[in-house]
């Protein structure tokens, strides 16, 4: 059976003291099962036997009991290791609110014995940290963290904004580390449409199923400035249309600036469908300047 050192909780580590040629004897065991190391002192061997009584302790052996501990402070420090990933690129849109956050680890690349305790604190306030201590992590056991940003305040102007979270531990010799974040804010996208209207006509048969019609097309784009995405969905606001608006594809996607994207409307009425005008509004909506832009569908019967 194969036991790793980060599944041992306890370890004991003999320590000795000779005062007058009489050697006492002890053992110092760590505990690293708890938030924070804890230290006993067990199986003392006095120059006249077992401690099991209550038998006098010379200040030295106290003394040295007590740096027994303090030396295994000193020598079971924990290491601060950050990442993967080393570090952070966020893209946001301008003014939009919290990103979706990333996730970093941190590990405790210490001796065995060590406990990493990291407290992590932003360089900003735009930037935001999750859980801010990641504790109790014994040697070689990683934990994590998430970091988002809020561009509701951040400007395409001033970009990019450069932040860090600072991740640091006293036991640590390698306190405190940085994990540099880099935050790319785009301009808002613009909305457009063309045409604006599709305009579908056809002429109701005496009996049976209408005749084909043929599809039409608009074009949804983004005219925003240099650098702006839009994430755009299609829906139809009244649907009350499903009896002759078959359908509109594709209903969603994604453009970067000045791109456009054709998006094929397709009208079949069902049998029977009485003459008259009948209207559908589609509507193109994503984060951008102005929301959202309606798109009218009408099919006239005659």
């Amino acid at each position: 059976m194969s036991i790793s050192a980060a599944s041992i909780s306890a370890q004991d580590i003999g320590f000795f003291v000779t005062l007058s040629g009489r050697t006492w004897r002890w053992k110092t065991r760590m505990d690293v099962s708890g938030a924070t190391p804890t230290f006993q002192i067990i199986d003392i061997l006095t120059p006249f036997g077992v401690l099991r009584d209550s038998i006098p302790l010379p200040g030295e052996v106290v003394q040295g009991m007590s740096d027994s501990i303090a030396a295994l402070l000193a020598n079971f420090k924990p290491n601060i290791l950050v990442g993967p990933p080393s570090t952070l690129v966020f893209s946001v849109d301008e003014g939009r609110g919290f990103s979706l956050p990333q996730t970093v680890l941190l590990t405790n690349n210490g001796v065995y014995g060590s406990l990493l305790s990291g407290t992590l604190v932003s360089s900003a306030a735009f930037l935001t940290v999750s859980p801010t201590v990641v504790g109790h992590l014994a040697s070689s056991q990683t934990g994590s963290f998430e970091v988002s940003v809020d561009s509701t305040d951040l400007l395409a102007s001033s970009s990019p904004y450069s932040a860090s979270v600072t991740i640091q531990d006293t036991a640590a010799p390698n306190s405190p580390q940085t994990l540099p974040v880099t935050i790319n804010v785009r301009p808002k996208a613009v909305i457009a449409a063309s045409p604006l209207t599709l305009n579908f006509v056809v002429t109701r048969p005496i009996s049976g199923p209408f005749p084909a019609i043929p599809s039409q097309t608009f074009a949804a784009q983004n005219t925003g400035p240099s650098g702006s995405v839009l994430d755009y969905q299609i829906e139809r606001l009244t649907g009350l249309s499903q009896n002759w608006l078959q359908s509109f594809t594709p209903v969603s996607g994604t453009l970067a600036s000045s791109q456009s994207q054709n998006i094929t409307v397709t009208v079949a009425p069902v049998e029977g469908l009485m003459p008259g005008t009948y209207t559908e509004q589609l509507r193109i909506s994503g984060y951008s300047f102005n929301d959202f832009v309606d798109v009218t569908v009408q099919l006239v019967i005659s």
